[in-house]
């Protein structure tokens, strides 16, 4: 098959979250398997120097008086997928990141910025004839490309199935209806059963409802939605559209996540060398500058800060597992708040706590390999990666039941990888870690049969890859 596949962001190029990650695996998982996928992405200021030489230039024109937008085709040199990059300085060449400013805010002109994309792509999916290649499928992501769908909806003409993928429906895309024409959308479109919401219209929504397919990243996060409770006032939209929503688990790509393969760790191991993980951990104690024990348990954190994430319950929990003598090593930003309350946690315990506020690839490896046990608290988790990294490190996730949490890490049954807790609350967590620190320092081998177990799980793009392709399949024989 020939899938279009269109994201805001993709690793390596340039990475926020999540998002980035699957996209720059699951082209290559579905290339693997023989399928032709080619890639869209907004060409951000710096992207072409990660790119190869540019092969053909585009001018589709400049249909949002933004200036030209011109399709830049190219590959990702580390894994040679073709990947058509969307240009137009004054849209997508900014300072700051790829959706906010340095301080957080949204760029006023988001709307326009992802409408482009989108209209780009829908473009695409119709004119193959444009760049030589005619898609089978267009697969959407998230709410930055959510208007494809309704660009090809308004156009009233026959169009290829389209698949949007939810990776967090807290984040609907949703804007003042006084933006609405910015778009150059049909108003027709406007109503309760099409993209308004609550009296905004949101770029998600239309993905949702345009689609013919809608697929979450866990199994259990496509259950969750359909509450009230992790719905984000989508819940009634997407029960009435059960039928076509299905829960497909990310996976993760063990040539970049894999303790054997890693080239960025002091030391690689693997499952019959889990002994020098150790020399990981004693790395990290001495890259932060904090004593070199081994007896005792680092708790590690590689998150963005908010309240979604759990991360102040964790604030609240964590000084009775340092009072025991853990550490706790962590690598995030986010809400400015927790940012300072956890730096003041690393003033009043500075032998115990290292915090790094912002994110570097490299030092989330070595984190990875360094720790004993990864902290996920999250109030919500659509599917998480950080704990399917985790996992092959030998490192033990701690995490709420929820989402793709609860499909991936197992207190009990007959393979345990980890420590799972069920209430988003203090108690609930802070039990979870003492269960944690007990097993760790007891004289029994249950902390070591549960890395060996957590290293034995398969996570693998390879392992799911089928499940997107019988959906394709399904999608292009109706």
């Amino acid at each position: 098959m020939k899938i279009l596949f269109l994201a805001s962001e993709i690793y390596p190029l340039i990475k926020t979250g999540g998002l980035a990650d699957v996209a720059g695996a699951l082209p290559v998982a579905l290339r693997k398997k023989g399928h032709d996928v080619k890639l869209i992405m907004p060409a951000y200021q710096n992207i072409l120097e990660k790119v190869a030489p540019i092969q053909k230039t585009i001018n589709l024109g400049n249909p949002f008086n933004r200036g030209d937008l011109l399709l830049l085709e190219t590959h990702i040199p580390e894994s040679d997928t073709p990947i058509w990059l969307l240009q137009c300085q004054a849209l997508f060449e900014r300072e700051d990141g790829p959706y906010v400013d340095n301080n957080g805010i949204d760029y006023e002109d988001n709307h326009i910025r992802f409408a482009a994309l989108s209209w780009a792509a829908a473009t695409l999916s119709l004119h193959g004839n444009l760049i030589g290649w005619q898609a089978d499928i267009l697969h959407l992501n998230d709410w930055q490309t959510g208007l494809a769908a309704a660009y090809l909806k308004s156009w009233k003409v026959k169009h290829i199935p389209i698949v949007t993928t939810v990776h967090n429906l807290r984040y609907n895309g949703s804007f003042e209806m006084s933006k609405f024409a910015d778009t150059h959308l049909s108003a027709e479109l406007l109503d309760m059963h099409g993209m308004e919401f609550y009296g905004r219209f949101s770029a998600l929504k239309a993905g949702l409802v345009y689609s013919d397919a809608i697929t979450t990243v866990s199994p259990t996060y496509a259950k969750e939605i359909l509450t009230s409770e992790y719905g984000d006032g989508l819940d009634g939209t997407l029960r009435s559209m059960q039928d076509k929503l299905h829960g497909i688990l990310n996976g993760v790509d063990y040539n970049q996540w894999s303790p054997e393969k890693d080239t960025i760790i002091e030391e690689n191991y693997s499952l019959n060398t889990l002994d020098k993980k150790q020399t990981n951990k004693l790395a990290l104690l001495r890259e932060n500058s904090l004593p070199e024990d081994l007896s005792q348990p680092i708790f590690g954190v590689v998150s963005r800060l908010t309240e979604q994430k759990g991360l102040d319950l964790l604030l609240e929990a964590m000084p009775a597992l340092l009072n025991k003598g853990a550490r706790l090593v962590l690598l995030g930003s986010g809400d400015k708040h927790l940012e300072s309350a956890y730096l003041k946690l690393q003033e009043d315990y500075p032998q115990q706590v290292a915090i790094r506020v912002g994110y570097s690839e490299d030092y989330s490896h070595r984190l990875q390999a360094g720790v004993d046990a990864l902290l996920i608290p999250s109030r919500f988790e659509p599917c998480g990666l950080t704990q399917l990294y985790a996992l092959k490190y030998g490192t033990l996730p701690i995490v709420r039941q929820t989402g793709g949490l609860a499909d991936t890490v197992f207190e009990g049954g007959d393979k345990p990888n980890g420590f799972v807790f069920h209430d988003a609350d203090v108690p609930s967590l802070e039990a979870a870690m003492v269960r944690c620190y007990d097993s760790f320092t007891s004289e029994d081998a249950s902390f070591e049969e549960k890395q060996r177990n957590a290293m034995s799980y398969d996570f693998s793009w390879d392992s799911v890859t089928d499940q997107w392709i019988e959906l394709y399949e399904s999608l292009t024989r109706e």
